[in-house]
């Protein structure tokens, strides 16, 4: 793991994320106003710094959305990130996880959890294998019918996959 390297690059745009995260706050009131009463959700910025900072972590590189995992390395590691922001309900749950077994199936899967200026506040690595032996995999489902998957990141239990933070 080279942490410097995904610490040079946070430090490199630390001043420009404070900057964004306040001017993201003010267009997001804006909107709200403008949005029938519907919650603003979701920010792209979140999943690309995650990504970013999972291929400089593992020296690795970022592959085509066709794949079910975002990174591999030199080493065979094909790692699944999943970013969140801040510390609202939900900040530990993961976006939808389409695939769980398989052959094409990531090896790990990477929780990268950002403070509200857009830091890393701390990172987990998880087997996928163990995630899935362990029944972490959870279904969402949507009026019914399912349509992906999830984990939830506990912060007591899950320390021994903490990485960072």
């Amino acid at each position: 793991m080279d942490i410097e390297s995904f610490k040079d690059i946070e430090n490199e745009f630390s001043e420009l994320f404070s900057q964004l995260s306040n001017i993201q706050s003010t267009i997001r009131e804006k909107l709200t106003s403008h949005a029938d009463g519907k919650t603003l959700k979701g920010n792209e910025l979140v999943g690309w710094l995650g990504e970013v900072y999972g291929k400089y972590l593992f020296n690795g590189y970022l592959v085509d959305d066709s794949f079910e995992h975002d990174v591999e390395t030199q080493d065979g590691l094909r790692i699944s990130v999943k970013t969140r922001k801040g510390t609202g309900k939900g900040w530990n749950r993961t976006s939808a996880i389409p695939k769980i077994e398989g052959d094409d199936c990531p090896t790990h899967l990477l929780f990268v959890h950002l403070n509200d200026s857009y830091l890393v506040d701390k990172m987990w690595l998880y087997p996928w294998g163990e995630l899935f032996e362990a029944d972490r995999f959870k279904k969402h489902i949507v009026r019914g019918n399912m349509r992906s998957y999830f984990i939830q990141v506990n912060e007591k239990t899950d320390s021994k996959f903490l990485i960072f933070g």
